[in-house]
């Protein structure tokens, strides 16, 4: 190994002009020799820390292909699993430092709704029609149903301390929740009413007709369209019957397509702030917390709701560009 003093030598030769013939017969080394004193840079190869992996290079191609198996037999493929079939003797922490190596990492599979040709088809055709003959969303009434348990969300998540931990109670028992139905509409209030127990037609249409009908013709008359989705409850023939006979216009909407409802982004603000505190131990605390939560909504939050109303014509224009694929 050359000396810092021919390294620099070398280099000063070199600014000065010098080829490296020249250098390398006035340091009496050859030209090559010459070129690498003036070129070099020190590489530092740190070592690596940490216990030497177990892993050899067969057993990485093992696990890609045992790997490249189970994803198209649309398996799992977890650590253990891949110790097992590949009749490895290492521990699973080995096999999960191995795959974030690669660049894998362990997450939960995102749940989408599938959308066939024919669903796709009806939802750019409703896109193209409400486009066309500027639907008037101003006048339509949205409506949908969700429900609500004491288990509270699966990602209720905060920041919390390094020694602590969040914990949120888990029923195994049957229960401890309740439907709530929802009508939204564009003046920004909400009204909702809670279901006990099965929700048949006939309930629906009691409810229409002591809530969402009064309520509807109180606040626009008959100059309204009422949204609701396409569940068996909503189009059985009696509420067919009962909607006509009451002279309620009903918008024709497309199979599977809560992503142009926009009572689903209302659900996530109320179940936010309905959430957010301690876990519901009786139902009757539940339902006085959406009591308190919806009031709010319809005391201090309305322009929220009628902002939403906003975003349904670019939703629309979304649908078209994506070719009747989600929004989102």
């Amino acid at each position: 190994m050359r000396d810092v003093y021919q390294r620099q030598l070398a280099q000063k030769l070199r600014n000065e002009n010098k080829t490296f013939n020249e250098i390398g017969r006035i340091m009496n080394v050859s030209r090559h020799v010459a070129r690498k004193l003036c070129v070099y840079k020190r590489i530092a190869h740190p070592k690596k820390r940490g216990r030497k992996c177990l892993l050899q290079q067969s057993n990485k191609l093992q696990i890609k292909r045992r790997i490249s198996i189970l994803k198209s037999d649309g398996q799992r493929v977890h650590s253990s699993k891949i110790i097992n079939e590949c009749h490895l003797n290492v521990s699973p922490r080995t096999i999960r430092r191995h795959l974030a190596s690669i660049g894998m990492r362990y997450a939960n599979a995102k749940r989408k709704i599938f959308l066939t040709k024919t669903h796709k088809a009806k939802r750019v055709e409703m896109a193209l029609r409400w486009i066309s003959t500027d639907h008037d969303w101003s006048k339509t009434i949205f409506s949908d149903e969700k429900r609500f348990t004491l288990d509270g969300p699966d990602n209720w998540m905060s920041y919390i301390g390094e020694k602590e931990q969040s914990i949120r109670q888990m029923r195994i028992a049957k229960g401890g929740g309740f439907m709530v139905w929802l009508m939204v509409m564009p003046n920004g209030l909400l009204s909702h009413k809670v279901i006990d127990g099965i929700f048949s037609s006939k309930d629906y249409i009691q409810l229409l007709k002591t809530s969402a009908v009064p309520i509807s013709k109180l606040n626009y008359g008959k100059d309204f369209v009422f949204q609701e989705d396409n569940s068996s409850v909503h189009k059985a023939k009696v509420v067919k019957d009962f909607m006509k006979r009451s002279e309620i216009n009903i918008l024709e909407w497309p199979p599977k397509s809560p992503d142009l409802n926009i009572v689903e982004d209302i659900w996530k603000l109320l179940s936010s702030d309905v959430y957010d505190g301690f876990q519901f131990k009786k139902t009757v605390d539940l339902k006085k917390k959406i009591n308190e939560v919806i009031l709010e909504f319809n005391t201090t939050k309305r322009e929220k709701i009628q902002a939403l109303y906003l975003t349904i014509k670019q939703r629309l224009c979304t649908v078209l560009l994506k070719h009747g694929n989600l929004c989102n």
